[in-house]
């Protein structure tokens, strides 16, 4: 894929981790996973159930599962996954085990989400060293890499990570590589991308550092059809609650979508677009459960036709900026009853 191959021409020797967490941030993980998969060195997920799917399905690659629980290490294991051990309770439980086990172990440098601290790490050590479990990395979350009025305090996050990084692979009997940078960080901080990079929703065609955006291609494109196309008088009141209308005698087409679909209600009443036929039309009243109406009044279209929601034309920032969210909520908000199709 072109978005890989442009973040692989940005980090040199390091490895490439790809995030398909969150159904592959709302695409489909396995769909992307089977097309992505020789591309790539490991795939990262939040919970274990996301790992089985992608193992129950023929996956091969490494799989670093983020965010499971103690009481799933052992099924883990058995599948090939690869835990992160985020507290000494993560630790201890795999060590109980006695299996043999490969995980990652969490750095908290700033995030205060998951992670271990500088001062539990001599007592993980004591831990890991006479068991069967083998650390294969070590990593920390960057809380704002993308923006620049954090730079100090990434950098801070960056000496507080290497100071547990370098005490463990010292004293750890295996030396595990290092892993720091996400998306938003591959551009902006070449220092930090060492063994292996993170990297998320920048394969979906979005850089929230806004430096590769003109470089990235459209991955994932939201479409629905036109149902019906009705006449409406200057005034008539459209949808729910009835806050739609038209200034003048016009026309509104029907779509299949609404906000059961995870086109969000926020987009009603004119505050997005879509594109049809190549033109823009802007949504009239109400975002329905299933269903929303949108002005058509100057565009050529029928029943029948195709309505880009969301894609190459309607990006994910623009409708992030009319929801007043991120693209990440906007992409991983499309709900499963959305077919999936996979395009070459």
């Amino acid at each position: 894929m072109a978005n890989i191959a442009t973040y692989r021409s940005l980090i040199g020797k390091s490895k490439l981790l790809l995030m398909v967490k969150a159904n592959g941030y709302g695409t489909n993980s396995l769909l992307v996973a089977k097309a992505t998969e020789d591309k790539i060195d490991y795939f990262g997920v939040a919970f274990p159930a996301n790992g089985f799917t992608l193992r129950e399905h023929g996956i091969k690659k490494p799989i670093f599962v983020m965010a499971s629980t103690p009481q799933d290490i052992a099924n883990m294991a058995n599948k090939n996954l690869e835990p992160v051990l985020y507290s000494l309770d993560m630790v201890k439980a795999a060590v109980a085990l006695n299996l043999p086990i490969k995980a990652h172990i969490e750095i908290d440098a700033g995030m205060k989400r998951l992670g271990v601290l500088q001062e539990e790490i001599l007592e993980i050590i004591s831990l890991i060293n006479p068991s069967k479990v083998k650390v294969v990395s070590v990593f920390a979350h960057l809380v704002a890499p993308g923006e620049a009025t954090h730079d100090m305090f990434t950098h801070q996050q960056a000496i507080y990570f290497n100071r547990c990084f370098d005490l463990l692979y010292k004293r750890l009997s295996h030396k595990p590589f290092k892993q720091l940078s996400p998306t938003g960080a591959i551009t902006r901080f070449e220092e930090y991308q060492y063994d292996m990079v993170r990297l998320g929703i920048g394969i979906y065609g979005y850089d929230p550092a806004n430096q590769l955006n003109d470089r990235l291609k459209t991955v994932a494109t939201l479409q629905a059809q036109i149902l019906q196309i009705v006449k409406v008088k200057k005034g008539e009141t459209i949808g729910y609650g009835r806050s739609g209308s038209l200034p003048f005698d016009g026309k509104i087409a029907t779509l299949s979508i609404g906000y059961g679909d995870g086109y969000l209600r926020v987009f009603g009443n004119a505050n997005a677009e879509v594109v049809i036929n190549g033109k823009r039309a802007k949504t009239v009243g109400n975002i329905c459960m299933d269903l929303l109406m949108v002005d058509v009044t100057n565009i050529a279209c029928k029943s029948g036709d195709n309505v880009e929601l969301l894609g190459a034309q309607i990006t994910i920032k623009e409708l992030a900026q009319n929801a007043d969210t991120i693209p990440y909520e906007i992409l991983t908000n499309i709900s499963s009853r959305v077919e999936r199709v996979l395009v070459d």
